[in-house]
């Protein structure tokens, strides 16, 4: 990779945290093991595309959970499952086994370090917490907090400004091809998409990693 990096951010859900992992678990717990999961995901693609211009966090996802207990035929408070699933999801998150080596890496390299994530300050803040990354970055630019999210160039803008970085002095990491690696590379930032599962696909823009482990040799 050319050029001088001095900033490195990160994605949170399933770039750091085993987000996934733990939403399936806390789904089938509150729904049930026959519940379909597909059909929540895809539920939830439709409702998160609502926060933060035009719903608020709590709103979007107890209306969220509402559809889809309705969808079950089932009379539950939404608020109640909601809150009940949300619990369960922030007490069983994980790191993934590649985040520590990678973070400690790039702070002794003198990389500073930086989130940029689409979710509420306050869950995110507390699911870091969870995880011993509360003092982990030098800055979380937290979709909730500022009113605009990924794939919006705004967003990492702010995240470079809040670090006195130029976009082109900067690296976004994240699971997601088009929300992290595409949006970053739009807004001028070079964008690294992380496979992990080996998906594959249209990443000839950007470069590939299956593993954190990678980034640190990658910006050297």
């Amino acid at each position: 990779m050319t050029g001088s990096i001095s900033a490195v951010f990160f994605d949170v859900d399933d770039t750091l945290v085993d987000f996934d992992g733990a939403a399936r678990d806390a789904f089938g717990v509150v729904f049930g093991p026959s519940a379909d999961y597909r059909a929540w995901t895809e539920l939830s693609s439709q409702w998160h595309r609502r926060f933060p211009a035009e719903l608020t966090w709590d709103d979007m996802l107890v209306g969220r959970t509402a559809a889809f207990l309705e969808s079950l035929g089932r009379d539950d408070d939404p608020a109640g499952v909601e809150a009940w699933r949300m619990d369960l999801i922030e007490r069983s998150c994980a790191l993934f086994a590649d985040v520590a080596g990678c973070l400690q890496s790039l702070r002794a390299a003198g990389f500073r370090l930086g989130v940029i994530t689409n979710s509420d300050p306050a869950h995110q803040r507390r699911k870091l917490a969870s995880v011993g990354l509360t003092d982990a970055f030098d800055v979380l630019a937290i979709s909730g907090e500022l009113g605009v999210g990924k794939p919006s160039p705004a967003i990492f803008e702010h995240a470079c400004q809040a670090l006195a970085v130029s976009p082109s002095e900067a690296l976004h990491v994240g699971d997601r091809l088009d929300l992290d690696a595409l949006a970053a590379a739009e807004a001028g930032l070079r964008g690294v998409w992380l496979d992990r599962a080996g998906a594959g696909g249209d990443e000839r823009r950007v470069p590939v990693v299956s593993s954190l482990r990678e980034v640190p040799a990658l910006v050297a």
